[in-house]
């Protein structure tokens, strides 16, 4: 009876140091552009984060999403570069529910699925993709360049091109050429030697999460 027993103590305990673990590996600093989780998701309020990160570290500005365009914000974490996450709303007067979440700079804690963040190259990329992708840099005739990456059903489309998506900006791009030249000047595959002396590297991702479900 004791030996029974004992054995069921250990496994009880067994099963609690790894429930225990796995809380403890959760990862704050992981977004996923479902948002069905995470400490920024498609159902995170601002109060959520003050909650989460204290009132000093939660600042409501204007932002300017180009074209002279201009809608609230809120920023997490401003004078601090590799913290700092820049949010906009779908409920901007309530400041609930994220639009968007970016990052931008040489290095950030958040990052996107397999540690994917800034500075991040274009060779990492393809490795995670387990294939070549191909990267395009587009000028639509506004003030702003648009680049786009089709993965080629490497293992990063469905990462980042479901419901919400992942928008990675890659530096080192000769972007005067293009918008002076007109679109898709540039781009080619990553496997291209021409490609891989660039150097390519990520300095901007953009979690886009998934519009509101319609009743």
């Amino acid at each position: 009876m004791r030996t029974g027993f004992t054995f069921r103590l250990a496994a009880f305990l067994f099963l609690v140091a790894m429930q225990s673990l796995g809380q403890a590996t959760v990862d704050p600093w992981l977004i996923l552009a479902g948002g069905e989780k995470g400490s920024i998701n498609a159902h995170t309020t601002r109060q959520d984060l003050v909650r989460i990160y204290g009132a000093s570290h939660v600042v409501d500005q204007d932002a300017d999403v180009g074209e002279g365009e201009i809608e609230p914000e809120t920023v997490l974490f401003p004078k601090d570069p590799e913290r700092r996450i820049e949010v906009l709303w779908k409920n901007p007067d309530q400041r609930a529910e994220p639009a968007s979440a970016s990052i931008r700079g040489k290095a950030s804690r958040w990052h996107a699925v397999h540690g994917i963040s800034l500075g991040t190259t274009l060779t990492q990329l393809q490795r995670l993709n387990g294939r070549p992708f191909r990267f395009d840099l587009v000028n639509d005739g506004t003030d702003m360049a648009n680049e786009l990456i089709s993965w080629h059903g490497g293992s990063l489309e469905k990462d980042f091109q479901g419901e919400g998506r992942v928008i990675l900006w890659l530096e080192h791009t000769p972007i005067r050429a293009t918008a002076r030249n007109g679109p898709k000047d540039f781009g080619g595959e990553s496997d291209a030697l021409e490609m891989q002396k660039l150097n390519l590297y990520i300095t901007k991702v953009t979690w886009l999460f998934p519009p509101r479900a319609q009743p």
